[in-house]
């Protein structure tokens, strides 16, 4: 599978999870829902952070932290440690976290690979910061943060999507040299 294929896949698969936050964010239901996204979104970023040390022998902490972090709340989630309440509490402090992150690893992003992906990461990163932020500080705040954070995540997948779809693969780029 080409990598702007499976680019916009993961895209595409954002997009529809921001979407079910949106809708189903307040529900008891997702208290399993979220153990096995948690567990799978931190093997994955595990798996990322393991294949990037194995390429450039540089650890990202950022990605470890996350992963880590989602390994544990999922395992948590799924054994019963953690409740409804507790869970949305944590998430909230992941959240702050993830956002910090997202957004520093758009600034590298920026820096290093591509403009158009690295600014959207530091503003969807910078924005989930500040919606966690403002959900611990803000009780009338808590009634849309579910929505928020599920348009949040959506539009991070449309960006994902639209960088995906824009930019050149790098077969493209060989045969346009070749020519």
């Amino acid at each position: 599978m080409s990598k702007k294929l499976l680019a916009i896949l993961e895209g595409a698969a954002t997009i529809v999870l921001g979407v079910l936050v949106a809708v189903f964010g307040g529900q008891a239901v997702l208290n399993l829902y979220f153990g096995i996204l948690f567990l799978v979104a931190g093997a994955g970023v595990l798996a990322f952070v393991i294949a990037g040390l194995a390429r450039t022998k540089i650890v990202l902490f950022p990605p470890l932290f996350i992963a880590v972090a989602l390994i544990f709340a999922g395992s948590f989630m799924l054994v019963g440690y953690l409740s409804f309440g507790l869970f949305v509490d944590l998430l909230v402090v992941l959240l702050v976290a993830a956002g910090f992150a997202l957004a520093l690893y758009g600034v590298y992003t920026l820096v290093k690979l591509n403009l158009f992906q690295g600014v959207g990461q530091i503003v969807v990163g910078g924005a989930l910061a500040t919606f966690g932020l403002c959900y611990i500080y803000i009780f009338e705040f808590r009634l849309y943060f579910w929505i928020i954070v599920g348009c949040l995540i959506a539009v991070y997948g449309l960006i994902y999507l639209l960088a995906a779809l824009f930019t050149k693969s790098e077969n493209e780029v060989i045969d346009q040299k070749a020519e």
